[in-house]
């Protein structure tokens, strides 16, 4: 396996980890933020950062992996 396969693999284990119950039972909470739960903002900030560095990964060189 190549290395952007590799960090593909490592996004994609580190994302079962974030969205997993044990780490989304830490912001299941009554609080808020600026009038939306903490769980929401902690689920969509998880889903666009790792959308943010798939686009930055699909950006990079694959053959050289510089």
């Amino acid at each position: 396996m190549n290395a952007a396969g590799a960090r593909l693999v490592l996004l994609f284990a580190l994302g079962i980890i974030l969205l997993s119950f044990p780490v989304l039972a830490i912001f299941n909470r009554a609080a808020t933020l600026g009038g939306i739960p903490v769980l929401y903002l902690y689920l969509f900030g998880v889903w666009a950062a790792g959308i943010g560095v798939l686009w930055w990964l699909a950006r990079r060189p694959w053959g050289g992996d510089a």
